[in-house]
């Protein structure tokens, strides 16, 4: 049970990464380590790794959760 709760975290998360990448909001947007990463990769490159990462924590909290990954 416990790997379902984990799994449901981790899609959550990325759930919730990949809309405030979206939305850009600002307590996101200009915390320390994105500022970094906007000002070595550029905005563009940016929003694309937010939201691949975004898109690996979905598929492991869906694998995971689903009992594939134990």
């Amino acid at each position: 049970m416990d790997h379902v709760i984990s799994g449901i975290m981790l899609t959550l998360i990325g759930f919730f990464l990949g809309f405030i990448t979206y939305k850009r909001y600002s307590f996101f947007w200009d915390f320390l380590n994105t500022k970094l990463l906007r000002k070595l990769l550029g905005d563009t490159a940016t929003v694309i790794a937010l939201y691949v990462v975004s898109i690996m924590f979905i598929a492991t909290g869906i694998l995971v959760s689903s009992s594939i990954l134990k």
